[in-house]
C-alpha cells in the first residue's frame, strides 16, 4: 500500500529560503556517492545517493540539488511516491539565492531499502518555467526535466550479524491424526477483516495526504510565478494590461488549486461570490481578495495606469494574501524527522 517517497520536497519552495526539520544536521555526500547530473538549458539537476554499496538495514541517503538561473522557476517534486519502493525515514530542505538571482534548491532524504538485490531510484520530474527575455504580457509554457534513473545494488544482511534463535521443539503429535483444526479458519477470517479495515483507512489517509500535498504545491507554484513576475520589475504603460492580467491569473489559479474554486471562467463578481462560500477563507481574507481583484479590474477595464510603486505594492499584496492562506508546511505522514533533529 505504501510506495515510497518524494522528492522532492516535499515541500519545495520556489522563492528561496526555508529548511526542513534538521536543516544543519544532515551529512554531506561522500566522494564515492552515486551521482547523476542532468541539464536542460538554464536548469541543472544533480541526484546523489550514498553509500554506494549499502547493506539491507543500513540507512541510505539521497540528495537532489536543482540549480536554476535568474528569472527561471524550477519546481521540485512534491509527489510522495516519487522514490518508488524506497521508504522515507527523514527529510530536509534548503533554498539559497545567489547574488546574480540564481536559485539553488536542495532536498535531502534518509531512505530505507525495501529488500536486498538490484533496486532503482526512478527519474525525478522537475517543472521549469523560463521567463527570461519575455515581455510581461507574454505567457510561457512550462517544460519538464527528468533526472536519470539511479540503479543501486543492496547487499543482504550477513548471517554473522543475525541473532535469531531456533524455536523450541514442538510437543507430541495429535493422536487424532487427520483432524482439521479450527484455528486456521479463524485466523484467516481475522486477517481478512483486518486487511479490509486497514485498506479502507489506508486509502482514505492516502487521499487526504495527496490532497494536502496538492494544496502545498499550489502555494509553491504561485510563489514561483510571483517571484518571476517581480524580478521583471514594474511594467511600463504599454505593458501594464498584460502585467496585471498575469498577476490576477496567478492569484485565481492559486485559489482554484488551493480551495477548489472555479476561478478562470468566472467574472470578478461571480468569483467573489464563490469565495464567500469557501469556509477556509476568513472575512479578512475575503476583504484582501476583494481589494486586490478590484485593483486589477481598474487597470484591465477602466484604463487606470498605476505608477511603478503602486504596481509592485499590488503584487506584494497578492503575495501577502497567498502567504496568509497557505497550508502549514509539515512533513508527510509517512516521514519522520531525523533523530538528530531533536
Amino acid at each position: 500500500m505504501r510506495r515510497g517517497l518524494l522528492v522532492l520536497c516535499l515541500l519545495g519552495a520556489a522563492c528561496g529560503g526555508g529548511g526542513g526539520p534538521a536543516a544543519t544536521a544532515w551529512p554531506d555526500p561522500p566522494k564515492d556517492a552515486v551521482t547523476k547530473v542532468t541539464e536542460s538549458g538554464p536548469v541543472k539537476a544533480t541526484v546523489q545517493v550514498w553509500p554506494a554499496k549499502p547493506t539491507l538495514g543500513d540507512p541510505m541517503w539521497l540528495r537532489l540539488t536543482v540549480e536554476s538561473a535568474a528569472n527561471v522557476a524550477a519546481t521540485v517534486p512534491v509527489d510522495i511516491d516519487a522514490l518508488g519502493r524506497f521508504a522515507v525515514t527523514g527529510w530536509d530542505r534548503r533554498d539559497d539565492r545567489k547574488p546574480d538571482g540564481a536559485l539553488v534548491q536542495v532536498r535531502s532524504y534518509e531512505l530505507a531499502a525495501p529488500s536486498s538485490g538490484k533496486q532503482r531510484i526512478p527519474p525525478l520530474r522537475i517543472e521549469i518555467l523560463d521567463q527570461r527575455g519575455t515581455s510581461t504580457s507574454t505567457s510561457t509554457s512550462a517544460i519538464e526535466l527528468l533526472t536519470d534513473e539511479v540503479p543501486i545494488e543492496i547487499a543482504p544482511v550477513l548471517a554473522a550479524k543475525t541473532s535469531a534463535e531456533l524455536r523450541a521443539a514442538r510437543g507430541e503429535l495429535d493422536p487424532e491424526v487427520g483432524r482439521k483444526p479450527w484455528w486456521p479458519y479463524a485466523t484467516a477470517a481475522a486477517v481478512a477483516l483486518v486487511l479490509a479495515v486497514g485498506g479502507v483507512v489506508g486509502l482514505r489517509r492516502l487521499r487526504e495526504r495527496r490532497a494536502v500535498l496538492a494544496r502545498l504545491s499550489a502555494y509553491d507554484h504561485a510563489i514561483a510565478r510571483l517571484t518571476a513576475l517581480e524580478a521583471k520589475g514594474a511594467p511600463d504603460e504599454a505593458a501594464t494590461d498584460g502585467w496585471f492580467v498575469e498577476l490576477s491569473s496567478i492569484v485565481r489559479r492559486y485559489l482554484e488549486d488551493r480551495f477548489g474554486l472555479r476561478a478562470p471562467e468566472l467574472t470578478t463578481e461571480e468569483f467573489l461570490q464563490e469565495a464567500r462560500r469557501a469556509p477556509a477563507l476568513t472575512p479578512a481574507h475575503r476583504e484582501q481578495l476583494t481589494a486586490f481583484l478590484e485593483e486589477c479590474d481598474r487597470v484591465k477595464f477602466a484604463g487606470y495606469r498605476p505608477g511603478a510603486d503602486e504596481s509592485i505594492a499590488t503584487l506584494r499584496a497578492a503575495r501577502a494574501f497567498i502567504d496568509d492562506t497557505r497550508v502549514a508546511a509539515e512533513p508527510p505522514p509517512a516521514a519522520v524527522a531525523h533523530p538528530r533533529a531533536a
